[in-house]
C-alpha cells in the first residue's frame, strides 16, 4: 500500500472511491460528480495537501484536507475520510495522517480539525487515538421551510458583500469550518446575502447558497431577537428555494434557542448530529 498526494488523482476516480467508502456508512450517502466538485470548491479542499492510499495504483482510501488561516492560527480541516471495505483494518487512516504530519509541522500548522457523526464510535476512537478531542456537538437540520406569512415591518434586502464586522457582532458562537469567514470569502459569488431591517435598523442577516440549497449562516442582533427577524429571513430563503428542501448544518447544541427555532418555527428536522474534534499541534 502506497500513501501519496491526491494531486494527480482524477475527480472521477475519487468520486468512485468516495461513494464506495460511504455506501455502508452510519449515514449512507452518494454524491454526483457535480456535487463532489462543489464540495471541493466550497470546503477549500487542496488535492495537493490531501492524501490517498493506493493498492496497485488503485485508490483504496483517502483524506481530503483543506487549510485556512484565521485569528492568527493555521488550521487544517479533514473534509472527508473514506476507506473501501476490503481495505479496512489496516490502519490506513493513521498511516495517511502520519504521512502528512511532517508537512503540517513544516507549514507551522496550529490545529487539526474534523467532524464525525455521533454514534460512529469506531471512527471516534480512531481519532482519539490520533490525539483528537471532542470539543463540541453540532446539529444538522434539513427539510422544507414551513412559512408563508409576511411581516411588513421587516424589510429583507440582498447585500452585495459580506459585512463581517457587523455580522460578527450578532454571533453567539464561532461557526464551524464550512461556514467560517475564510471559506465563505472564497465562494462569495455562489452565495446570496440577505439583510433584515426593522424600523430602518439593520437587525439580522442570512447567507444562503442556492446551488446546494444550504444556509451557511443566520444571525440576529441581540436587541432584535424574538421579533420575527429570523422568521422573515427564512421566508425569503423559502422563496429562493422554490419550496424545495434546504439544509442548515452544524448548529452548536448549546444554542438551544436556535435549535428550537429551526425545528418548531421553521419546520426543519435535526436529522443527524456530529462531534467537532480538534488536535492541537505543538
Amino acid at each position: 500500500m502506497e500513501i501519496r498526494s491526491l494531486e494527480n488523482t482524477s475527480t472521477e476516480e475519487l468520486l468512485s472511491v468516495f461513494n464506495t467508502s460511504f455506501s455502508d456508512y452510519i449515514v449512507p450517502f452518494h454524491l454526483s460528480l457535480e456535487q463532489l466538485e462543489l464540495k471541493i470548491t466550497a470546503d477549500k479542499i487542496d488535492t495537493k495537501l490531501s492524501v490517498g492510499a493506493f493498492e496497485s495504483e488503485k485508490l483504496a482510501g483517502f483524506i481530503l484536507f483543506a487549510e485556512k488561516k484565521e485569528n492568527g492560527k493555521r488550521v487544517v480541516y479533514n473534509a472527508g475520510t473514506g476507506v473501501i471495505q476490503e481495505c479496512r483494518g489496516q490502519g490506513l487512516v493513521r498511516k495517511m495522517y502520519n504521512y502528512r504530519l511532517p508537512v503540517f509541522e513544516e507549514r507551522k500548522t496550529d490545529v487539526l480539525i474534523l467532524e464525525v457523526i455521533e454514534g460512529n464510535n469506531p471512527a471516534i476512537r480512531a481519532y482519539e487515538n490520533l490525539g483528537f478531542k471532542i470539543v463540541r456537538k453540532l446539529l444538522c437540520f434539513n427539510g422544507i421551510i414551513d412559512l408563508k406569512e409576511k411581516n411588513p415591518e421587516i424589510v429583507i434586502k440582498e447585500l452585495e458583500a459580506f459585512q463581517w464586522e457587523v455580522f460578527r457582532s450578532f454571533w453567539d458562537v464561532e461557526p464551524s469550518w464550512q461556514s467560517s469567514i475564510p471559506v465563505l470569502d472564497c465562494i462569495l459569488k455562489d452565495c446570496r446575502i440577505l439583510g433584515a431591517c426593522k424600523e430602518g435598523q439593520f437587525a439580522g442577516y442570512a447567507i444562503y447558497n442556492p446551488a446546494v440549497r444550504k444556509v451557511y449562516q443566520i444571525a440576529v442582533d441581540k436587541n432584535y431577537r424574538n421579533q420575527g427577524i429570523g422568521t422573515q429571513l427564512f421566508r425569503a430563503i423559502r422563496e429562493m428555494a422554490d419550496g424545495q428542501p434546504i439544509s442548515a448544518n452544524n448548529v452548536e447544541d448549546t444554542s438551544e434557542n436556535t435549535s428550537a427555532f429551526l425545528g418548531h418555527t421553521i419546520g426543519l428536522r435535526n436529522w443527524v448530529s456530529q462531534f467537532e474534534m480538534k488536535r492541537e499541534l505543538d
